[in-house]
């Protein structure tokens, strides 16, 4: 089993070729639960909003570099510890949108409700998600936010 996985360290931006059946998009995002409870090196600080307004173009970015690294069939995971729609679904339906406009690439959101009934002991689940699910925060577990979408790309 270990000889399928590829871990790569080039950045992923430049990935654009369709080499793997599973792609993992785990962007850099504004870490709610961590800026919340860190003044150093906090996203939220007044002097870092240009970067902080930047980061839903560069999460747009990397999902679609992922999904062109992935072969026709293969799947794509997008994942952010964010709370912000605009890190979560609105990342999703701009990759969207661009896909449909700007390639020949389809793809298919994956609907993973099942899982708000399957954790639904250990994880609380915001209702609203259009795309993906957002597992909300829970400060005395240490756990959250999550918010994971899969697409399944078919050509």
């Amino acid at each position: 089993m270990i000889d399928k996985v590829t871990v790569n360290q080039d950045d992923g931006l430049t990935l654009n070729e369709p080499s793997y059946e599973k792609v993992l998009v785990d962007v850099p995002c504004t870490n709610d639960r961590h800026s919340a409870l860190e003044d150093d090196n906090n996203i939220f600080k007044p002097g870092r909003m240009k970067e902080r307004l930047q980061i839903p173009a560069l999460q747009k970015h990397l999902l679609l570099s992922g999904i062109m690294s992935c072969v026709p069939g293969g799947s794509v995971v997008y994942s952010t510890c964010s709370l912000s729609p605009g890190q979560n679904d609105g990342v999703i339906q701009a990759t969207l949108e661009h896909l449909w406009k700007e390639t020949n690439i389809d793809v298919n959101v994956i609907d993973l409700s099942y899982m708000q009934t399957l954790f639904k002991d250990t994880f609380n689940f915001y209702p609203c998600c259009r795309f993906g699910q957002l597992v909300l925060p829970n400060l005395r577990a240490n756990f959250g936010p999550m918010f994971i979408c899969k697409l399944k790309r078919i050509q």
